[in-house]
């Protein structure tokens, strides 16, 4: 979960619904104490601060899942579960999801992951279609963002589970073929990560996630040039962070956009080198961080388009 101060979730909250300090803490306490709240000066007291976020429309639970974190074990097997997703292997994660179920309670946050995971896990192994997928997902972002859908969430204070909520819903988009929906959503989810207060490793780790897939949505709206900055920006990222996960796929969307570029001819025929060089680097990392399905999808390319294969070809 993200980590959160009590008064950076008012201070937050607040600005994202465009309410004044005034109008928020009229009956509740004095301006200069809420002032003294929202820049940690002073932390409220329960009521205060149950008070302040149900004026303003917030569900108490949501609040407090971003200043508490769960049972260790638990965490452990929703991280096992997000690794399994990210390496496509469904069963295994489904697999986790069921053993995590008998763990969790009821709470608006245990209903909201297991909405999400049972959601993906449905989909991706072909048992429901990809608008329940969709509406599902939906169903799930709104027990804890109830006004989803009509406001802007650039300025939202959103959590983990929120965060991977939406890239899901804008890759349900993308998979019904409306690509500008799925772009829409990811930039006010990069804009809020830009100005969000979690931890910064989570930050990063969920922000290479929505590069990439950005880049592939403007690639296949054929925006190829911003797709290449976007994805050339999040490999500039993964290096400066020391993150392997995301690195192959990103090298992928590079030279997928270039290969288009060169068909198109806005680039010359010689820097389909380049784009091999990309392919290679792609490929060994993903061996390296053991991603069996990213490996064989490049090498698959390859062969396709290139008519070779890791085996024969060399970079001059």
């Amino acid at each position: 979960m993200g980590m959160y101060r009590l008064g950076d979730m008012i201070r937050m909250t607040r600005k994202s619904l465009s309410i004044t300090q005034e109008q928020l803490c009229d009956g509740i306490c004095s301006i200069e104490t809420l002032s003294r709240i929202e820049t940690g000066r002073q932390s409220p007291s329960r009521d205060t601060y149950e008070l302040l976020m149900e004026r303003m429309g917030r569900i108490r639970e949501r609040a407090y899942s971003m200043l508490s974190v769960s049972d260790f074990k638990v965490l452990e097997k929703m991280k096992l579960f997000e690794d399994y997703i990210k390496l496509y292997d469904y069963h295994r994660a489904e697999t986790v999801l069921n053993k995590i179920k008998k763990t969790l309670g009821n709470t608006v946050l245990d209903r909201q992951f297991i909405l999400r995971a049972e959601s993906i896990i449905n989909y991706r192994l072909n048992r429901i279609t990809v608008d329940k997928f969709l509406e599902g997902l939906q169903n799930a972002i709104c027990l804890t963002i109830p006004e989803y859908g009509t406001i802007s969430l650039s300025c939202w204070p959103l959590n983990i589970n929120e965060t991977r909520l939406l890239i899901n819903i804008s890759t349900a988009y993308a998979e019904k073929k409306e690509y500008d929906k799925g772009i829409y959503i990811l930039e006010e989810v990069n804009n809020a990560m830009e100005q969000s207060y979690m931890d910064e490793q989570q930050r990063v780790d969920l922000q290479v996630i929505i590069i990439n897939n950005l880049s592939k949505w403007y690639g296949l709206t054929g925006n190829y040039e911003k797709a290449i900055r976007i994805s050339k920006d999040g490999v500039a990222i993964c290096k400066k962070y020391k993150l392997g996960n995301v690195l192959p796929i990103l090298l992928y969307n590079i030279t997928w956009n270039m290969e288009q570029l060169i068909h198109k001819g806005v680039l010359p025929a010689v820097y389909k080198k380049e784009c091999l060089k990309y392919l290679r680097q792609a490929y060994y990392i993903a061996s390296a961080m053991q991603q069996p399905f990213t490996e064989q999808f490049i090498e698959k390319h390859v062969n396709t388009i290139y008519n070779n294969s890791f085996e024969t070809f060399e970079i001059q």
